[in-house]
């Protein structure tokens, strides 16, 4: 995509973000990995990335003790102010729900390959979770019927001792833990299509707060 064309698809709203595991200890043990995914975004993007004051602005939350994990939500400007949010982190019984969507995803690959504010590409599928609460997330698919990500993890199926994921040559996003798993030899790419999930010997998804989960699927073809 050509300057030009960057500078016409993003608006002066727009912001990037990292939403983070703290651990009881204080601890993002993701840390690198986020601000390795943010400092690509914003060279990409024209975003202002100033490492040290995005360092400065959450040293307030690390290092301390907590009852419990928190979220910790790091945003910045196009212009690189930061702003950091925290809050506590229930958690997550496994395996978790999952389903697909009968309908591709749309979207400018822009706003799927990068963390940004422009959510639209989620929303319909955010309603179906919230009307659908024992559901964890909801997979996607592309025009071609390879499936893709969800809109609040990456997918994972286990064939002939392996684990795969969707490649990043498709429009998604390069999730932390993801790339954590793919560094560790534990994760190849492979592109996945339906037939790959229904004959899974096992089902994982995974995301940088709640980590790398044992999932299940009941609905194939969920209306959005």
């Amino acid at each position: 995509m050509s300057n030009s064309m960057l500078n016409a698809a993003i608006s002066a709203p727009l912001g990037l973000f990292e939403t983070m595991r703290l651990d009881r200890a204080g601890q993002v043990l993701l840390l690198a990995y986020h601000l390795q995914r943010l400092a690509r975004s914003a060279q990409q993007l024209g975003f202002v990335f100033d490492q040290d004051a995005i360092l400065r602005n959450l040293n307030p939350y690390l290092h301390q003790s907590y009852s419990q994990p928190q979220r910790l939500k790091l945003s910045i400007s196009k212009a690189g102010k930061v702003s950091v949010e925290c809050s506590a982190l229930a958690t997550t019984p496994q395996p978790v729900r999952i389903a697909i969507t009968s309908q591709p995803i749309h979207c400018d690959p822009l706003y799927l390959r990068h963390k940004t504010t422009v959510r639209t590409q989620w929303a319909s599928g955010e309603k179906w979770l919230q009307k659908h609460p024992t559901y964890f997330d909801l997979i996607y698919t592309d025009q071609y019927g390879a499936l893709t990500e969800g809109g609040r993890s990456t997918l994972y199926v286990f064939q002939q001792g392996k684990w795969f994921t969707p490649p990043l040559t498709q429009a998604l996003l390069p999730g932390v833990y993801r790339n954590k798993l793919v560094a560790q030899g534990l994760v190849q790419e492979k592109t996945l299509y339906r037939t790959d999930l229904i004959h899974a010997d096992r089902i994982r998804v995974s995301n940088a707060l709640r980590g790398w989960l044992d999932a299940y699927i009941d609905e194939l073809d969920v209306n959005v």
